[in-house]
């Protein structure tokens, strides 16, 4: 598994495109954000990035990002030098592999999801070697860390039920499992490790009690949902939608569960990614032509 590098392709639209994003008809018991504004802001920097981007990993200290890219049949892990925008190294994973996350100790979590099965492999974070492989009940969609550097959590599930596995990397053994709703497409736990934010496809996000699952408390976006990150001082949710065919992304106030502003995000846009000073956010975007990494300030 290959990449040489390449022309990041340009943001469609930066900070042009009229957006209204408007949440209306918001249920009973839901807080209804309300803003209507076009985005807000353009990127820092646009860095090439392997054609087939699925997933990356939190930046490292050093000034690297894993990301997850290419096709079910050549899939692979690629190290970023985010300074130079330049591959500085890449192994092969499996053609399963969904999603890949990284504590700042340098561990590295794969979140595996076959038609009938899942699991979560844990990596050094230098080699990218598996050193552990933690079966899971279901197929994998996707995976978060904690802030403690350790923890794991997991979301997985089939078409009847879906759960977030919560997974200690130390020793591989799982630790709990959270329930969460069936159409949940990202999840991110708050910084003290107590809740689990979910964001599902059509925009809801519902803050859930890590002990218990009891949720606590529910808002809509207000277009369909595709992942969502959190401030490391807990007080920000940056979700990613696709506001009628234009992607965006919400910054939502979690002390009122208002959208405070709108930032633009690129077409084809498929993750966000928090730096670990919550002073930059990371997008990113590709087709099966292309792929790059757009670096807006927050």
């Amino acid at each position: 598994m290959r990449w040489n590098g390449g022309t990041a392709r340009p943001m469609r639209a930066a900070g042009g495109i009229a957006i209204t994003a408007v949440l209306a008809g918001c249920s009973s018991g839901l807080s209804a954000a309300r803003l209507s504004a076009s985005p807000q802001g353009r990127p820092e920097r646009i860095l090439a990035a392997p054609s087939g981007v699925v997933s990356a990993a939190q930046p490292q200290p050093n000034g690297t990002m894993w990301v997850l890219a290419g096709s079910p049949s050549s899939r692979g892990l690629f190290r970023m030098d985010l300074g130079t925008g330049r591959s500085i190294g890449s192994v092969s994973v499996s053609g399963d592999a969904k999603s890949v996350a990284q504590s700042l100790n340098g561990t590295i979590g794969l979140a595996i999801g076959t038609r009938t099965s899942g699991a979560l492999e844990l990596l050094n974070g230098s080699t990218a070697t598996v050193a552990k492989t933690v079966p899971l009940g279901a197929p994998a969609r996707g995976a978060a860390i904690g802030a403690d550097g350790t923890t794991f959590y997991v979301l997985d599930g089939n078409r009847s039920s879906a759960s977030v596995t919560v997974v200690n990397s130390i020793s591989g053994r799982i630790q709990g499992t959270v329930s969460v709703p069936l159409n949940t497409t990202s999840v991110i736990p708050s910084p003290d490790q107590t809740r689990l934010y979910t964001l599902q496809a059509d925009g809801l996000v519902s803050e859930i009690a890590v002990a218990g699952g009891k949720e606590m408390d529910s808002f809509t976006v207000g277009d369909p949902g595709k992942s969502v990150t959190i401030s490391p001082d807990g007080s920000t949710l940056y979700v990613l939608k696709d506001a009628s065919g234009e992607m965006n992304v919400a910054v939502v106030s979690l002390a009122t569960d208002i959208i405070r502003k709108v930032m633009p995000a690129p077409a084809h846009s498929v993750q966000v990614v928090i730096s670990a000073d919550g002073n930059q956010l990371y997008e990113l975007s590709g087709t099966a032509a292309y792929g790059n990494i757009q670096i807006f300030g927050v």
